[in-house]
């Protein structure tokens, strides 16, 4: 046996491992959910470049379950702890409030539009007197602040509505001023889509967002909205 070294085969090039860019389309009528109908896979690197395709790909996807946007503020001040009472909800429905300005959130509700409509008689008749003891009870319901919609029946998606609780009430001749304590942002589009749930009183083309008023709703406000996929 010679100790000779032999020349290595220039047939068989040693070609260093160089790391291969893959672009990979898609096309095909419908959804990028299941079997991709055509897909277009180009490998390209130090190497050369190849090209083929593949007819059929099963594609596996976890489904993720994804609560409607919900914005939660930054306020400057801890909120005040409240005692909760979830049997009941408050419904306000005023004009023109940046519900995102703590500042200028404080409304007034007309005399007319205090308790008078949209809800159980029973309901109208415990709290629409508002003495100290309703009042009281009021405060510890959550509470849903909106501006009318911004069109009948429904609202464009960029508008928002105010959850949270009332911090104080001022009842006047002239009408009952209302201090809410804001905890949270949601969609107001959102709800007009859950008109039932909510127990709010209206069609397609008009319902109790279009009109500025106070109600009191028998209904566990936050489980419905849990329910709709709210993370209260």
């Amino acid at each position: 046996m010679s100790d000779k070294q032999l020349p290595a085969d220039p047939a068989s090039p040693v070609v260093p491992a160089v790391p291969r860019t893959y672009n990979m389309e898609q096309s095909g009528d419908g959804t990028n959910i299941g079997v991709a109908q055509s897909v277009s896979l180009i490998a390209s690197g130090e190497a050369g470049i190849q090209t083929g395709t593949i007819e059929n790909v099963n594609v596996n996807i976890q489904s993720i379950s994804v609560a409607p946007p919900l914005i939660t503020p930054q306020p400057k001040i801890q909120p005040q702890m409240v005692e909760m009472d979830r049997t009941h909800y408050n419904l306000f429905v005023t004009y023109g409030i940046d519900w995102r300005n703590p500042n200028e959130t404080t409304f007034k509700v007309e005399p007319d539009r205090v308790l008078t409509g949209y809800m159980e008689d029973s309901v109208k008749a415990e709290f629409s007197t508002l003495t100290d003891e309703a009042i009281a009870r009021i405060k510890r319901f959550p509470s849903i602040f909106a501006n009318e919609n911004n069109a009948f029946g429904h609202t464009d998606e960029e508008q928002i509505l105010a959850f949270g609780f009332v911090k104080q009430i001022k009842v006047r001749r002239n009408g009952v001023m209302i201090y809410p304590e804001i905890r949270c942002y949601l969609p107001q589009q959102r709800l007009n889509e859950a008109l039932f749930e909510l127990d709010i009183t209206g069609t397609d083309s008009f319902n109790e967002f279009n009109r500025m008023h106070w109600s009191i709703k028998k209904i566990d406000l936050i489980a419905e909205l849990q329910e709709l996929g709210f993370n209260l």
